[in-house]
Order: structure tokens, then C-alpha cells, then sequence
């Protein structure tokens, strides 16, 4: 929200659009952690078929708590006369708007962020099958394999596409964050502890890395070959941040986030999320003067 409400030029070298990253990594690791579990549960009741029937219910569970909020997104944006979504709409309701959105010049208003929940509903679909399919023995290899897929993505994106403008808006440049996120799911799954030190120490590593590398592509000079790597970095200090935060945090920080009002928020948050750029149209036509000479 931050990212699309703060001017451009208030911004200053902060990250805003971090809090998407993590919220991706995140969502790698809740997902295969649910669908690990019902894995394990399906292969030990020994009923055929159960891989095509736990795959549909994920999907009904889904599109109960996902999909039909994000339509009634989409309606709102339509009636408050975001103008991309009403000239494109089959993309936004068939959820490949990231695609249409990666070759724009400039992300539309009112839905720029709708790229975001194409991505999340593909990884749904898609998913759960990469997780149900594959062997145990080599779902970490499968896992980290589409990790590493995203930054060689964005390396053929930007030396061989230079015509599509947000190249992370093309699928498989966000697979580190669901790719990650869900080693971590894997490695809990076999035993790993929350709040593991090792993962901490590499957490803390990654971070750093993250944050020289976004340093000095703030300052215009960019190192050759690994910033492609600076996302991938970021999951990874996420994960540890995961880890961590399922350990438990105490003193102030754990105080606050314990916090009834900051509990609220967080149940509030994927709404928020979901209304906060059509919102200020519809303040627009409310309001005339605040957008003028845009809305009259």
C-alpha cells in the first residue's frame, strides 16, 4: 500500500514492494506445508485415487476464501472505472493479467497490483500437482530446481526480451519465492526445527547479500550476473524469518505483534490488499476535486 499511495519521489531507497516478497514467500511455504500434510495423510489411509480428489478440494478451499473475494476486487475496480481491466477484462478474470501487465509501459491504475493475484492463482493450480506427483526422494531437488528457475528467467528476460517491461510479472521469475518457501515447508516436514540456528546464521548471510546487491542497483551499477540473484537472496532471509517467527518472539516486538489492533489488521490485511489502488478512483468520483483535472 505503501508502494502505490506514497509518492514516487517520497519513496526514498526503502523497498516498499518488499512486503510482497515475503508475502509470496510465505505463501510457498503455507501451501506445501497444508498439502505435504495432506499428502501424508492420504498415502498412510491407502485409498486410491486420492491425489485427483485432495486436489480438488484444495481447490474448492481456495476459491472459497481466494477467488471469490479477488472477483468482487475485480467488479469493484470495473464499477469505479479503472480503465485496463475494463478494456481487458478476460485477462484479469482468467488470471493471466500478469502476462498482459509485463509488456505495459506503465502499470495501469487501478489494478497494478492485480498481476500479483494471477500469480498466486496459477501457483494454486499448478502446484499442488508439482507437490502430489513428484517422488518424496526428489521433492527438494524439484523445489529448489523451480528456485533457481526464476533468476535464470530473469536473466533470459532481461538479455533476450528487452520488450517486455516488468519481466517480474512473468511467472517463473517469482518461482524463488514459492520454491523457497516451500523448502522450508519440506525440511520441517522431515524433522527440521523451528527457529533452526543454521538457517538463522543463512538467513542473516542472505539478507546482507540482498541488501548490497539492492544498494548498488539504487546507485546505478548493478553487478553483472548475480543481481538476478537478489530476489532469490530475500526468499531466503524470509524463510529465516518464518522460522524464527514460529519460535516465538518475545520483548517489545513480540508484545506489539501480539496486540489485539495489530491482530485485527493482519486479518484485515488480504482485503486491504485486495481494494487499496481502486479504492482512491472511487474517491475520485466521490471527491472530484482531489484528482482534478482527472475526475470533473
Amino acid at each position: 500500500m505503501c508502494q502505490h499511495w506514497i509518492p514516487s519521489k517520497y519513496h526514498g531507497p526503502f523497498p516498499f514492494e518488499i512486503g510482497l516478497f515475503f508475502f509470496l514467500t510465505l505463501t510457498g511455504f503455507l501451501i506445501t506445508r497444508i498439502l505435504l500434510r495432506e499428502r501424508t495423510v492420504e498415502e498412510n489411509s491407502g485409498q486410491p485415487g486420492w491425489r485427483g480428489r485432495t486436489y480438488l478440494h484444495f481447490l474448492k478451499r481456495r476459491m472459497v476464501r481466494i477467488l471469490v473475494p479477488c472477483y468482487v476486487a475485480m467488479l469493484f475496480a470495473i464499477a469505479v472505472g479503472a480503465p485496463d481491466i475494463r478494456a481487458h477484462w478476460p485477462a484479469y478474470f482468467g488470471h493471466w493479467s500478469n502476462f498482459h501487465m509485463a509488456w505495459l509501459d506503465h502499470w495501469p491504475s487501478g489494478t497494478a497490483h492485480y498481476w500479483t493475484l494471477s500469480i498466486q492463482m496459477q501457483f494454486y493450480l499448478v502446484w499442488p500437482l508439482v507437490v502430489f506427483v513428484t517422488p518424496r526422494r526428489w521433492l527438494a531437488v524439484t523445489f529448489s530446481s523451480c528456485a533457481l528457475l526464476a533468476p535464470v528467467t530473469r536473466m533470459v528476460l532481461a538479455q533476450w526480451f528487452p520488450e517486455i517491461r516488468h519481466s517480474e510479472a512473468i511467472s517463473p521469475a517469482a518461482l524463488d519465492y514459492f520454491g523457497i518457501g516451500a523448502l522450508l515447508a519440506l525440511a520441517m516436514d522431515r524433522g527440521m526445527a523451528v527457529g533452526d540456528r543454521r538457517l538463522g546464521m543463512a538467513a542473516w548471510i542472505a539478507f546482507a547479500g540482498y541488501a548490497v546487491l539492492y544498494l548498488v542497483d539504487e546507485h546505478g551499477a548493478p553487478v553483472a550476473g548475480l543481481h538476478y540473484f537478489q530476489q532469490t537472496l530475500v526468499s531466503v532471509a524470509f524463510v529465516g524469518l518464518i522460522s524464527s517467527t514460529l519460535a516465538g518472539i518475545g520483548g517489545p516486538l513480540g508484545k506489539l505483534l501480539d496486540h489485539p489492533a495489530v491482530q485485527h489488521v493482519g486479518r484485515l490485511s488480504f482485503g486491504l490488499y485486495l481494494f487499496h489502488t481502486p479504492v482512491p478512483l472511487l474517491l475520485g468520483w466521490m471527491l472530484p476535486q482531489l484528482w482534478s483535472p482527472f475526475f470533473t
